[in-house]
């Protein structure tokens, strides 16, 4: 008989050898490639050793290389010593790390690098030491199944080439992860992130410049603009250290303007920061919903090492997942401005009768009036003059064809927009018919209006909007009742394509 599986005990006091058991190097490395980096994220992992090793200088370099891209971040940190830079060199370093650094679980310089491309190579110097040359091959360690690595003096050559009298230059080749291949674009891209990442830093003191091209700090709650609002500025005390929170409403610079400075629902929200360093932008922790009312809410929530495990910083620090009771007391202390920021977003733009110019839809309706069906209001039927298009029912009775009889005269018809508020669970529009007047009212206050609004530019973007409208309206008016199904239906599309 067998004994069931609870039944069995597991004896953990008799003595019991203990086995070496290495992972397999080439399996771990391709599962490392596929930990979840962006490419920029990459690039600005490694840019975080330069400013832990206390390099006031960073360049990047990106260019093509016979058929490859390759990327050098130079900078002029202390360096490392050959004993460092082997552990630099190795997943999960053993480099001695502080609760200020950057750098967090000693992961950062293989798991980014190996995540663009295949091959890493390190020229590296201390002060007054001699400069030494590292890395490893992807292509190495696949053919030989072991962790490999080389560390070596620099060549004459190679130290003649070393830019600082310390530092390190650390170059990646064999780029096959490389999403974005042209490189003006890439390096465009990483600039701007680079800006808004290591921003604290940057207006510091710290240099940055990415293909010759100066980075300049990009400061997402726009502090030094002076319409800019700041709605709080606050600690929030943890055990174990302090949360700084400062919430900010942006200004209003206009459709054009708000865009150009990227005023946008997506970018609203708060920027975390881990020892002045960002780590995560534009989260709501699920506070509100991306929607254009909530554009002008940014909140900056800043804190040291210390607090990691309160946050659950991630190996990328391209996210963290704060503990409930902080989310709890942040919600606390932003809920109100979230609120306030929106209810004056929607202030602004319920814009007066005449702002939102519909004349161009009324006149163009009204011209080819003749090609439109028409409620019934709008229908002149005539009788039939002769027996043509009729037809005997099975009493013999004659009954009239109406798609022949009925005929629809080229009468004149009006239609008016407008706009009214009705709520955010409103509906988007609304249709009345007055005699030969159809007058189509949009709700300013339905998200579908306020998304809207964000991009509607020109008379003419304007007018579509207005025909395809009228288009729903008018068949409402013809199938009266089916007109609750279609408002319902509508209403239900558009607001989930916005949540």
């Amino acid at each position: 008989m067998v004994r069931s599986i609870s039944a069995l005990t597991f004896s953990t006091l008799a003595p019991t050898p203990l086995l070496d058991n290495p992972p397999n190097p080439n399996r771990l490395v391709q599962a490392l490639r596929d930990l979840g980096y962006d490419n920029y994220a990459s690039i600005l992992d490694i840019l975080d050793n330069s400013i832990d090793a206390d390099a006031n200088e960073i360049k990047v370099v990106a260019s093509e290389e016979a058929n490859d891209i390759t990327i050098s971040i130079l900078d002029n940190g202390r360096g490392m010593d050959e004993e460092t830079l082997s552990e630099a060199l190795r997943m999960g370093s053993d480099t001695e790390r502080e609760p200020g650094d950057l750098g967090k679980f000693g992961m950062g310089l293989v798991t980014a690098s190996i995540a663009i491309g295949k091959r890493v190579d390190v020229m590296t110097r201390e002060d007054g030491g001699p400069v030494l040359y590292g890395g490893f091959d992807l292509e190495d360690i696949a053919r030989e199944n072991r962790f490999v690595k080389f560390i070596r003096p620099a060549t004459q050559e190679e130290e003649a080439a070393f830019p600082y009298q310390h530092g390190t230059v650390v170059r990646l080749s064999k780029t096959d992860r490389l999403k974005t291949r042209h490189v003006n674009t890439f390096t465009n891209t990483l600039k701007r992130k680079a800006g808004q990442v290591f921003r604290r830093f940057l207006k510091s003191g710290v240099f940055l410049e990415v293909n010759g091209a100066k980075v300049e700090p990009v400061d997402p709650l726009m502090l030094n603009h002076s319409e800019t609002q700041v709605a709080l500025e606050t600690e929030i005390e943890l055990e174990g250290g302090i949360v700084y929170l400062r919430a900010v409403d942006l200004p209003d610079l206009g459709s054009a303007g708000n865009r150009a400075e990227n005023i946008t629902a997506d970018n609203s929200g708060f920027y975390v920061l881990r020892n002045n360093r960002e780590i995560m932008a534009a989260q709501t922790f699920d506070f509100y919903r991306k929607h254009p009312d909530f554009a002008h809410f940014r909140a900056e929530l800043s804190f040291d090492g210390t607090l990691d495990d309160i946050f659950s910083t991630d190996v990328r620090k391209m996210s963290i997942t704060p503990s409930q009771s902080l989310i709890d007391r942040l919600k606390q202390a932003t809920q109100s401005l979230i609120t306030e920021s929106a209810r004056r977003a929607r202030n602004r733009a319920n814009v007066e009768r005449g702002q939102i110019d519909h004349s161009v839809a009324e006149a163009n309706i009204a011209r080819r009036v003749q090609l439109i069906p028409k409620p019934a209001a709008l229908i002149e039927v005539r009788s039939p003059k002769s027996r043509r298009g009729s037809h005997s029912d099975g009493d013999g009775q004659k009954q009239r064809t109406p798609h022949v009889t009925t005929i629809k005269t080229i009468s004149g018809m009006n239609v008016l927009f407008d706009e009214g508020d009705y709520g955010e669970q409103g509906p988007f529009y609304l249709v009345k018919q007055d005699g030969r007047t159809i007058r189509v009212t949009y709700n300013r206050e339905h998200p579908f209006w306020r998304e809207f609004l964000e991009h509607a530019d020109t008379p003419k973007v304007i007018a579509i909007l207005d025909y395809i409208v009228f288009a729903m309206a008018n068949a409402e008016l013809l199938v009266p009742e089916q007109a609750m199904v279609v408002k319902s239906n509508v209403n239900t599309t558009l607001v989930g394509l916005l949540v």
